[in-house]
């Protein structure tokens, strides 16, 4: 039976894989039904005829968001108990609900909306309903609960300064996400999902191996 170290240790890759090809799927099957360069009805006539892929990669961020929690509540473990280190947590659950709803809108609600030949006006409301819940909503929650968990690690010294700086600035990012969809911007919006997710992903790796690795390879991770 496998200790609670390792369990965390795999736990993380298994996270970092679905996040992973999260982003692929966003960034390749999906992105002719996201509204960054293509048109309303582009976007209505891709998601129409490709209602499997698209249920299914919205799937996928489901499992993404699921992850990401228990990846906080992972490092939130590592930390001494406190009620900042609660709070913070519970920030980032706070995010859960608005994200689920916002893919469930994205994956089921708006392709039901095209199949029943409603207006193109109703696609594009809950395209701008869903964006602001999951982008701006529930990953502004992720971003500010992690950031707060990341700032209390580096208090309580458990952190080494470059794997601070990593994942302070993978929140950072994710918050400068969240402000590009609050204004509209979506190349930007598109700019910080690329930026953030490779460095948050790496840095959630490097975690893995600074903490919870076998000794043997844990070592080269631990100079500050």
């Amino acid at each position: 039976m496998p200790d609670s170290r390792t369990l965390k240790f795999f736990s993380l890759h298994i996270i970092v894989a679905i996040i992973t090809l999260a982003c692929i799927l966003m960034n390749g099957p999906m992105r002719p039904g996201l509204p960054v360069d293509t048109s309303l009805l582009e976007r209505v006539e891709f998601i129409a005829a490709n209602q499997t892929l698209w249920a299914a990669s919205w799937m996928v961020w489901m499992a993404s968001a699921l992850g990401l929690f228990v990846f906080c509540s992972i490092l939130a473990s590592e930390l001494k108990a406190s009620l900042g280190t609660r709070i913070s947590l519970t920030i980032v659950a706070m995010g859960i609900g608005p994200d689920l709803i916002a893919e469930v809108i994205y994956a089921f609600i708006i392709p039901k909306i095209i199949l029943q030949g409603l207006s193109l006006d109703m696609v594009q409301s809950l395209e701008l309903i869903a964006s602001h819940l999951t982008g701006f909503l529930g990953n502004g929650l992720y971003n500010l609960g992690g950031l707060g968990l990341t700032l209390i690690a580096w208090r309580q010294r458990i952190l080494p300064l470059w794997v601070f700086f990593w994942g302070l600035t993978s929140w950072i990012l994710g918050l400068s996400l969240s402000a590009s969809i609050a204004v509209g911007d979506m190349k930007a919006a598109e700019l910080f999902t690329a930026s953030s997710m490779v460095l948050s992903t790496s840095w959630m790796l490097i975690l893995a191996y600074l903490r919870f690795a076998p000794d043997s390879m844990r070592a080269r991770w631990n100079t500050p």
